[in-house]
This record gives structure tokens, sequence and C-alpha cells, in this order.
């Protein structure tokens, strides 16, 4: 059956509605027109895409080019890179560099040649003379005889960056409310880690369009969600969900740079991944672009026990916002989805929908060769459990709800959503968030009352049994000894039992000599 550009076969159908941004990171048919094989996918499941409009991604703060977010209040826990000691900012540079900070990147790129752009800044030595006049006049002018006489200590000012630039790194920060991303420019030399002994799985070195599930050697929070188990593609991403199929690139992703890559192009190209103290860290080692006679590309995502996820660029041979789409989605950020399950009696269909809920969108023209994204995990409310701190939710933005019904902290929008509406947690009358702790309390009160009262009862009874056992000739031993079962049974022996005719009719009469 096809409807819609649905495919749907006997048992199951899988719809993925995408909430798409209005940029160039992708289309709607780009998303989920390219498929991923992966082992595990019920092939009894097809997806449908559909477009929603962009008010259902109101909780996207997305970032516009040349806007200036790195002195923003609310992104103070952006965090700065371990072991690095931050170069002071010009105050003066408050907006991101035009295109031209490219050029330091560009001159460890070989194949930049059929490039005509980086090709006119590609030296960095050349125009070096030029550079000290407009040092001592803005940034340092102390500092005026240091970058002229000696210029191999260009990189000693702590300026980190590539090229023998003295220019101080700007860097990006954002908060995207489940997410704050954090920029820095030319620092992949000091995050990027070289794996010994890595590991590697042969599918993925050797193909096109391939993912292979992974299992986490810790539990890692994707969206306040614990995950155990991820799925990495040749893509260039991680898919985070447990449920499979074919359409990766839609939604519930990692990724560091989602393009047309493939590893069968050369023996050298290798997907490698080993845990290094809390991290776990992933790199796509020497990978080529499928459609693009480029060089090689090198880069790492880091998933840190914590939840933080940290992406490293050592090699981009193309600047990536010439990176192609038209076969392929390209995108860097964070993506999540929560599902939706019906069924359709007319088709006999079981079908999943998959609707994505928020993304955390970087611009391509951010990235350059030897940049390092930080995401810091925001609070959630999924992450609470227990009622009073769900109530209270001081340090979460999200409005969180405590529902009884399934014992849960919510604010609607998680994996369980379909759950938390079925229960009827989304009306106002589920507790409208409160803790009913008075009948709580009362009710184990009343409880542990019941079972003082039987254990009292019980205990004092074993110990009147224990008393006139060991007492026979006191009262309760008497009376223990007429009463004791062979006692008893003489005396039933000895009733007499006869019927007698009454005006109400026959009935049983009684009479022992006990």
């Amino acid at each position: 059956m096809a409807k819609n550009g649905c495919v749907c076969y006997s048992t199951a159908c899988v719809v993925i509605l995408a909430l798409i941004l209005p940029s160039s990171d992708s289309t709607n048919s780009r998303d989920v027109g390219v498929e991923y094989s992966v082992a595990g996918i019920n092939r009894d499941y097809r997806t449908e895409v559909k477009s929603l409009s962009d008010a259902h991604l109101w909780r996207v703060r997305r970032q516009a080019p040349g806007e200036a977010n790195g002195t923003s209040s609310e992104n103070g826990s952006a965090p700065t890179p371990a072991g690095v000691t931050m170069p002071p900012v010009d105050p003066t540079t408050t907006a991101r560099p035009p295109a031209t900070t490219r050029a330091p990147a560009t001159t460890q790129r070989p194949p930049a040649t059929t490039t005509p752009t980086p090709t006119t800044i590609r030296p960095p030595q050349t125009p070096a003379p030029q550079t000290p006049a407009p040092t001592p006049t803005t940034m340092r002018p102390p500092q005026t005889p240091a970058p002229q006489t000696p210029a191999p200590q260009t990189p000693e000012p702590q300026t980190q960056r590539p090229g023998g630039t003295t220019e101080s790194p700007i860097i990006v920060k954002d908060n995207h409310n489940y997410y704050t991303s954090a920029i820095f420019p030319g620092y992949a030399d000091q995050y990027f880690i070289e794996l010994d002994n890595p590991s590697s799985q042969g599918t993925l070195n050797s193909g096109h369009r391939l993912a292979v599930t992974i299992a986490l050697p810790f539990k890692f929070r994707f969206y306040g969600h614990n995950i155990t188990n991820i799925t990495v593609a040749t893509g260039g991403f991680i898919y985070m969900s447990p449920f499979l199929h074919q359409w990766l690139t839609a939604t519930q992703y990692i990724a560091p740079l989602m393009a047309n890559f493939e590893t069968s192009a050369s023996t050298d190209s290798n997907i490698f991944y080993k845990q290094v103290g809390e991290e776990f860290i992933i790199e796509w080692h020497n990978v080529f672009l499928k459609d693009q006679t480029t060089g090689v590309f090198v880069f790492q995502t880091k998933l840190k026990s914590d939840g933080t996820i940290t992406f490293v660029y050592k090699s981009l041979p193309i600047p990536v916002s010439n990176i192609s789409s038209s076969n392929h989605p390209v995108k860097i950020g964070l993506s999540d989805a929560f599902y939706n399950d019906t069924f359709l009696p007319e088709y006999g269909i079981k079908r999943r929908t998959i609707i994505e809920y928020h993304r955390v969108p970087i611009l391509k023209e951010q990235v350059e060769e030897g940049t390092v994204i930080v995401l810091s995990p925001l609070p959630t409310c999924n992450v609470i459990t227990d009622c009073g701190t769900c109530a209270q939710h001081s340090n979460v933005k999200f409005d969180c709800k405590w529902c009884n019904r399934v014992s849960r902290c919510s604010d609607g929008l998680d994996w369980y959503r379909q759950d938390w509406e079925k229960k009827g947690c989304k009306s106002s009358n589920s507790n409208d968030g409160s803790c009913d702790s008075g009948s709580k309390n009362g009710s184990v009160a009343a409880i542990i009352a019941v079972v003082l009262i039987l254990v009292v009862l019980f205990g004092s009874a074993a110990i009147w049994v224990f008393y006139a056992y060991t007492h026979p000739t006191s009262p309760s031993g008497m009376w223990l000894m007429e009463h004791r079962p062979s006692q008893m049974k003489a005396k039933l022996a000895s009733m007499k039992f006869w019927k007698k005719s009454t005006p109400a009719g026959t009935k049983y009469a009684c009479e022992t000599e006990a």
C-alpha cells in the first residue's frame, strides 16, 4: 500500500513527523530520503515523513550568523576547555569575524588548491609582515616588538590558533534550553586524543550508509534519557534511539558532521571507538565524501558519563558549507523525538509516528578545521525522581509536573509522552503537579498501625501460651489443659444431636454434658 509517499506492509508502518527548520541544513526529502542499513531493523516497518510548522519548535533558540551570544549571562554554564588557559578576548570583537578566519585552517589542506577562495588567502607567511600593523594599535600595544622580531614565537601568547596568527579566538556560546553550546576555534590539538589500540567494526570500515549498534560502558544521558547502546553510522553521526529504522538521519541523533561519507575508498579509512577515562570516543578517521573529490576528514565525538558531548575537528579539507547535501543531509548538532503508536484497523497496520520535538542546530559557518564544540546538558524534568523536587523544579527551566498515575516527573515532551497522555497526566485534574503528601502519609501511617496491632496481638498470645504451658497449676495453665485438643475431641464425642419439631419447622438440637 502506498499513500503520500508512505509504504506500509502487512503488519506495521512507521511515520516520522520531522519539524524542519527554515535553513539550508536539511529539507524534508533529504532528511529521510537516505536509507541506512543496520542490523535489527524489522523490515515490516516503513517510514513516511511529514513537515510540521516551525511553531512546534518553539523551544529551539537558533543562533543567526553574526549574532553575538558569547557575552550572554545565561550562557555561563558553558564550560571552558579543561586544562586550557583561555586568552583574553578583545571586547571590541563581540561579533564573529567574517569568512576570512578560515584562512589559517586552509594552510593545512593540500586539496584546497581546487577552491578559488582559499587559494587567495592560503599562505599565512606571506601577509605575516602585515599583521603587526593592526596588532599594536588595536589589541596589544605593549607587545609590538614581540611579534615582529621572532616570527616562530606567534603561538607563545596563548592564542592557540593555527596558521601563526596572534588573533584571540572568538568563543561563541548559546543556550538551547536542553543544552548549552560553546564553540572554541583552534583548540583541536588540545582536545583530540590519539586512540591506542581502538576497537572497530569491519562493517563500518568497508562501506557506505552503514550503521552498527555498540554497547556503551556506562549509562549516558541524552535529553534526560539513559542510553546504554548507540548506533554509529558511516555518515558522521550517532543514532541514539533503541528503536531502529532505515531513516536514521531524520532525528534522534548526535551529529558531529553528518554528510555523505564512505569508508570503502581507502584501506586507511576507519571508524574507531574506545573508552578513555570517563569518556567514550568515536573517531571518523580519514573518511572521504562519496560524491565529492576532497581530502580526508578526521573528527571525533566524545561522550562523557555526565552527559557532556564534545565535537573535535582535526581535519576538514573543505569548508563545511561547501559539502553537498544533494544526496545526503548535512547537519551538525543534536535532535530528539518521541513516539506515538496507533493501530489502523481498516488496514490491519500498527503505525509508529516519530515526532521530533527539539533540535540543537550548529551553523556550518561556525565550524572549521581545529574547532572544538562542547555541548553541556541542562537539567530536565525527566531526570527528577521524587515529587517534591519535581513540584519545586527550582533548577529546571521547564514546567515540570509530577503525575502520581505513572510516578514520573515530566513536562510532557520526552520519549514517554504517549503514556503520559494516555494515563491522563496532561489534564489539569491529575493532581495539577502537586504532591498529595497528606493522603500518602495518612495511608502509610494507617498501614503501619494495623501491622503494629497485629504484631502486638500475636506476640501477646504467644507469651500467654508459653506462660500457661510452663505453669500448669496456674489458672491459665488449668484452662489450657481443659481446652487442649484431646479434651475438645472427647467433649465433641459426648454431644448428642437430634431433630425436634417446632411451629417454625424442624430443626436440630444439641445436648452435651460438657
